[in-house]
């Protein structure tokens, strides 16, 4: 009797409905943009007119905007300082720290969705006057070529909020 009733039992619960399921909250997203741009620099020389120009070191401006707030430092170190990412390491090639970078937001969670990337170039005035310098027919000593070229990019981020 005991295992009929046993039987009778488990049968009615697998014909029984179960309880309806909870409905889950869909996911919430944070997003953040990161823009940078790198400036070429350029040798000490002397423009067309004769006069000495300084030499300008390479430069780059990165930015980062999230919902918390906007800020604009000089290098992936810096960045990685202010947001306080476990685990970047400056030193290397910027191509190298840019993919370094790419990796400790991914360890914060950070999924890259979007990259937009550009470049420009600027002719320089000596260029689009046709003058290389005094008497010159090729390049000279302290010409910097025809024109200087800026990279811009930006990468759009999201991660899961939990």
């Amino acid at each position: 009797m005991r295992i009929l009733s046993l039987t009778a039992l488990l049968a009615a619960a697998t014909l029984c409905p179960a309880a309806p399921a909870l409905a889950e909250k869909p996911p919430r997203w944070e997003y953040a943009e990161v823009s940078f741009r790198s400036l070429p620099g350029r040798s000490k020389g002397v423009n067309a007119d004769g006069n000495e120009v300084a030499a300008v070191p390479p430069s780059m401006t990165i930015k980062w905007v999230s919902a918390a707030g906007e800020m604009t430092v000089k290098s992936w170190d810096e960045l990685a300082e202010k947001l306080k990412l476990i685990g970047f390491k400056a030193d290397g090639s910027p191509a190298l720290q840019k993919i370094r970078m790419l990796n400790a937001l991914g360890g914060e969670g950070w999924e890259l969705m979007e990259q937009q990337q550009s470049a420009s170039s600027a002719f320089t005035q000596a260029e689009l006057r046709g003058d290389r310098g005094p008497g010159a027919k090729g390049r000279e000593p302290g010409d910097r070529g025809g024109f200087t070229t800026t990279s811009t990019s930006s990468w759009l981020l999201k991660r899961r909020v939990p």
